[in-house]
């Protein structure tokens, strides 16, 4: 680490201890998220504090290495597109709460310009927070007017209804479905397509195709 990455990650530590919020940090902390640091500040303040500063690969690197719930966001912030393929695949692997891999998928993951093909990837994952980053990556990608190819089409319903049939529990299974129907619900003509793929899926998500069918 250079001596100006470390000056500025101490002047944006600085920054966040002045923005504390207890209350959050505490709340957090009772909902599991066990960073070493947790400053409680609001997505709208970091933002703010990432707006001061030049994108710099460097630097979110640095931030991203830091066990502090903000810095780990503010990396998110602070990465240069030209570098976001580049660090994909090590910063999901490194996501251990839901909320850094919402940020992840929303300002990185669904800008790759191979997103669909590796979110798929990652919804095959046996790593849940991976998993998880691959259907959250997939359903910001259509929220974005991303469409899919046939073979792609059919390669979600094969990982959604594994999923289900593995039975990795309620809030997969629920995330899983969700990201169907967000791509259903942009892509209606997909809907008669995927029919086609509807034999011998699980019950949930023949429902979930048929739902848009209508």
């Amino acid at each position: 680490m250079s001596t100006e990455i470390h000056e500025t990650i101490k002047e944006i530590k600085k920054s966040l201890r002045l923005s504390m919020n207890g209350v959050v940090s505490t709340l957090q902390r009772r909902q599991g998220l066990d960073y070493k640091i947790n400053f409680g500040v609001e997505i709208p303040r970091l933002k703010r504090i990432a707006a001061g500063y030049t994108k710099d690969a460097g630097l979110a690197d640095a931030l991203w290495q830091e066990n502090i719930r903000e810095c780990k966001i503010l990396a998110i912030l602070l990465l240069p597109e030209e570098d976001y393929s580049m660090v994909a695949e090590e910063w999901v692997a490194g996501t251990k709460y839901t909320e850094i891999a919402d940020h992840l998928a929303m300002n990185i993951l669904c800008k790759l310009p191979d997103a669909v093909e590796r979110a798929l990837d990652w919804c095959d994952s046996k790593e849940g927070l991976s998993r998880y980053c691959g259907y959250i990556t997939l359903s910001n990608v259509f929220r974005n007017g991303g469409i899919m190819d046939t073979y792609h089409e059919t390669l979600l319903i094969k990982r959604v209804s594994e999923l289900l049939e593995n039975k990795c529990g309620t809030f997969m299974a629920n995330c899983a479905l969700r990201t169907l129907s967000k791509y259903l619900e942009h892509t209606p003509a997909a809907a008669a397509r995927m029919m086609e793929s509807c034999k011998g899926v699980p019950l949930e998500v023949a429902e979930t195709i048929q739902n848009f069918t209508l």
